[in-house]
């Protein structure tokens, strides 16, 4: 049996970073909500590679919660490490950070917990490693894992209903 190898959060922390320009900014002259989900899905499975060392793929955006707008006068910041891991799927806490340039002042702009599933789930060699968290940060946030894992479960039952209810036609074309 092969020994579970121990990955620390830091060892997992993926960082990317932007300055807004015009061309990203939506009709309010803020940052458009879109390019940060982008932002995230490529930190998050960077992070979950660097965990993994094999490829996985986004199966949900369990929570994205957007705290306030970025603006053309601000650097923005994303950082993402794995936040839990389950058998065959990983967590990603990831934040963005915008720093106004002119004032240096710095605030959260949004986070998100991201799960990616493991591609080749049926790797019998493949060993989930053991996260482990070390910074303040890291302790608190991974610490109730467990309890968002369980909600995620929950709402994958109820997202079955709602699937088998989705219809596939067009709304122009008759049923």
């Amino acid at each position: 049996m092969n020994e579970r190898p121990k990955v620390t959060c830091n060892e997992t922390r993926t960082i990317r970073s932007d300055f807004v320009f015009n061309r990203d900014l939506n009709d309010k002259d803020t940052y458009y909500g879109g390019n940060i989900m982008a932002h995230f899905d490529s930190a998050g499975g960077g992070a979950s590679f660097k965990f993994l060392k094999n490829a996985s793929f986004t199966a949900t955006v369990d929570v994205m919660t957007f705290v306030s707008p970025v603006h053309k006068t601000e650097e923005i910041y994303v950082e993402s490490y794995v936040s839990g891991a389950g058998k065959s799927s990983v967590e990603a806490f990831t934040k963005m950070i915008a720093t106004d340039l002119k004032t240096n002042q710095s605030r959260v702009v949004a986070y998100a917990f991201l799960t990616y599933v493991l591609e080749n789930r049926n790797n019998k060699d493949f060993v989930m490693p053991e996260l482990v968290p070390e910074s303040e940060e890291e302790i608190a946030i991974c610490q109730d894992y467990q309890k968002r894992r369980q909600l995620n479960l929950e709402k994958r039952k109820d997202n079955k209903a709602i699937e088998a209810a989705i219809s596939t036609k067009p709304i122009w074309k008759k049923h």
